[in-house]
């Protein structure tokens, strides 16, 4: 909106080029600039490890059962048939 306003007043002669592009957002931030409506929220991130005899499989998101499923399937897809992967930690 304020591109559209800013380009208007540039169009009709109400500001000089210098000043509509002062006002302008060039869309470049910091990871350290406070720019709330372009950062998500923080959300706690639950990792869990599962391990057979012969594989690992890690997974990290935001529930603790997607992590669980995920690293058992990680681990499934490593792992022979016939032997189990077990969840053995979650933080």
């Amino acid at each position: 909106m304020m591109i559209a306003a800013a380009l208007a007043a540039a169009a009709i002669g109400g500001a000089d080029c210098a000043q509509a592009s002062t006002n302008l957002d060039d869309g470049v931030y910091s990871p350290r600039s406070e720019a709330p409506s372009l950062q998500q929220a923080a959300y706690r991130r639950h990792t869990c490890v599962a391990r057979s005899r012969t594989a690992v499989g890690y997974w990290t998101t935001t529930t603790v059962a997607g992590a669980k499923l995920g690293a058992l399937r990680q681990c499934a897809v490593r792992t022979p048939r016939g032997l189990l992967c077990l969840v053995v930690s979650c933080s």
